[in-house]
């Protein structure tokens, strides 16, 4: 089991886990942006709220996910939600998922600083092997930002989930392992957060 509560702290962003308190300033920028949030899971209209989190706190309860908050740290303002998801721990491998951000955080340092301190957590603390990431086959803007942290294509699950519009979605397939991150991905991380932390400071 995860150590709880599990706080993973950087320089631009925190990770708390999320608490039945934080829906509200979740849903104040899913309800503002559904356009954003068309391909997801993200809860955008009120019948999709309870199933959303029943399912994150359930999950955790039986030790199969862990939901964070991410938090801004220079406004200390929360701005979205990530999660390790699907832990299969007699395989010692898991999802990152259910990711969003607010708009005006998308492309930042955030996302990037927020994953690194989550893989660094999967591979050097839980000692896992491996990584999965999947979007939705027709969300290229994710599919971009997934291969922006080094993670590898495996393929295409046709007609694999059921969206919450009762869209029938092919899932697109991408890992990180651990041999991947001790060989190049870990480094290559840093490097693009220091770039995208100094563009940060230079708006």
């Amino acid at each position: 089991m995860i150590a709880d509560p599990l706080i993973l702290e950087g320089d631009v962003v925190r990770l708390e886990p999320l608490t039945k308190d934080h829906i509200p300033a979740l849903l104040e920028i899913s309800f503002a942006h559904p356009e954003l949030y068309q391909y997801t899971s993200t809860p955008t209209h009120e019948q999709y709220v309870e199933p959303y989190f029943d399912k994150a706190f359930s999950t955790k309860a039986a030790g199969e996910a862990y939901p964070f908050i991410t938090i801004f740290k220079p406004e200390n303002r929360i701005v979205g939600t990530t999660r390790f998801a699907d832990i299969l721990w007699n395989y010692r491998n898991l999802e990152l998922g259910y990711s969003w951000l607010h708009p005006d955080m998308q492309g930042t340092a955030v996302n990037i600083e927020s994953k690194y301190l989550m893989l660094r957590y999967v591979f050097e603390e839980m000692d896992f092997v491996r990584v999965q990431i999947h979007t939705d086959a027709r969300n290229v803007q994710s599919q971009e930002a997934i291969k922006r942290l080094g993670a590898v294509y495996e393929g295409t699950l046709r007609r694999h989930m059921i969206q919450k519009n009762n869209y029938v979605r092919d899932t697109v397939v991408y890992s990180i392992t651990d041999l991947d991150w001790q060989s190049g991905t870990k480094d290559y991380l840093e490097t693009r957060l220091t770039h995208k932390k100094s563009q940060m400071q230079t708006v």
